[in-house]
């Protein structure tokens, strides 16, 4: 970055739980030129402000902001996605942590009402903000903004108590999920700005192109991956194009895919057979999950029935006809019934519209099979 923030201290040790989660994010990294000339803009083109990073699960949000972090070592980091670190209470009481050693270099002494709102949070951010000079900027890093237990704070406040106002030359990078406007959870009277990396598919495919790229230019790991091409493609060009249009620009399909080639690919020549990398079937797991898993509703069981069935996007009006002609039960189902359960899954979903239409999709083939295979089962 041009303008790369400075500190009063050198650097602030992370939690060593998040220094773990920033060494795994960052393995085999690759730069998205998109990404961080977009944020470089935002930085250099307002003194406060709130940038938001959005993307599809595994469109590569952690990796960037993890990547992000080690390049600029004065950043305050935190992520929801580590265990026991999606609550509002810890959130403030990590992040306070990190800024109170800006202040003075001694062990931080917390009030204890800290986690009580935003108030201890937003006078650290101004007591930083007042000693720093011109040049001088503080991040704060905010990831997996989805992950947020809501229960952990009341429905009204800003996620994780986020200030409504920053001082000057404060900011928040965040990154989440797709999510409805109306339902962000986040109330600001500042700068702020999204990114929505779905809007953007040809600078993907060239991000994903380059990692795949990348992965093959590690020793030995690479070398090895070379050798199977050689044997099952004619080039590997050729066999990079054709994972790429395969992963439709989903780093976490990328990385479990090259992770087990060889001896056992599950993706060969274009064709999707094989078995699921295990990483990668854990990770699809934990987002079916989040859906609802098997506490799945019967009207949500039946939407993602549909979903998982149909080769292209539908609508609510489609899904709405296949639930009352598939099964007497869904007979009353209308499609504002319909709507509710797609809204709860929109971090999920693809939407386009479609003669007119909006119509929704599973974000990700692999993880559509994964759930068809969910279903079979119950």
């Amino acid at each position: 970055m041009n303008n790369q923030p400075q500190l009063l201290t050198q650097t602030t040790p992370y939690p060593t739980i998040f220094q773990q989660f920033i060494q795994q994010k960052t393995e085999n990294y690759v730069d998205r030129p998109l990404i961080s000339t977009t944020i470089n803009n935002f930085l250099q083109n307002n003194n406060h402000g709130y940038f938001t990073l959005i993307g599809s699960p595994g469109s590569g949000k952690n990796s960037f902001l993890a990547n992000y972090t080690i390049q600029h070592p004065q950043t305050v980091y935190y992520t929801a996605e580590v265990e026991g670190k999606n609550r509002a209470d810890e959130f403030l009481i990590t992040i306070c942590t990190q800024l109170i050693q800006k202040i003075d270099d001694q062990n931080p002494t917390l009030p204890d009402n800290v986690t009580e709102g935003s108030w201890y949070l937003s006078l650290l951010l101004q007591k930083i903000s007042d000693n720093l000079t011109a040049e001088e900027k503080l991040i704060v890093v905010v990831d997996g903004c989805d992950y947020l237990d809501r229960q952990s704070q009341p429905r009204d406040s800003n996620i994780f108590y986020l200030p409504r106002y920053l001082p000057k030359q404060v900011y928040f990078l965040l990154a989440r999920r797709p999510f409805l406007r109306a339902k962000s959870g986040l109330l600001i009277e500042t700068p702020g700005e999204t990114l929505n990396l779905e809007e953007y598919p040809e600078q993907n495919r060239e991000d994903a192109r380059a990692y795949v790229e990348h992965y093959l230019a590690i020793p030995g790991v690479g070398a090895n991956i070379k050798s199977w091409v050689a044997e099952n493609y004619q080039s590997e060009a050729e066999f990079c194009r054709e994972l790429v249009v395969e992963s439709g620009n989903n780093f976490m399909y990328l990385s479990g895919v090259l992770g087990e080639i060889p001896p056992n690919p599950p993706w060969e020549g274009g064709d999707r057979k094989g078995d699921m990398p295990a990483s990668l079937e854990e990770y699809y797991h934990s987002l079916w999950e989040k859906m609802g898993g098997e506490g799945l509703s019967e009207i949500e069981l039946g939407v993602l029935k549909v979903l998982v069935e149909q080769e292209e996007a539908v609508s609510v009006e489609t899904i709405e006809r296949s639930l009352c002609s598939a099964n007497a039960q869904f007979i009353d189902v209308d499609e504002y019934d319909i709507e509710e359960v797609l809204e709860t899954w929109v971090e999920f979903l693809h939407q386009q519209e479609i003669g007119g239409e909006i119509c929704y999709s599973l974000y990700h083939w692999s993880f559509c099979n994964f759930l068809r295979a969910c279903l079979s089962i119950q």
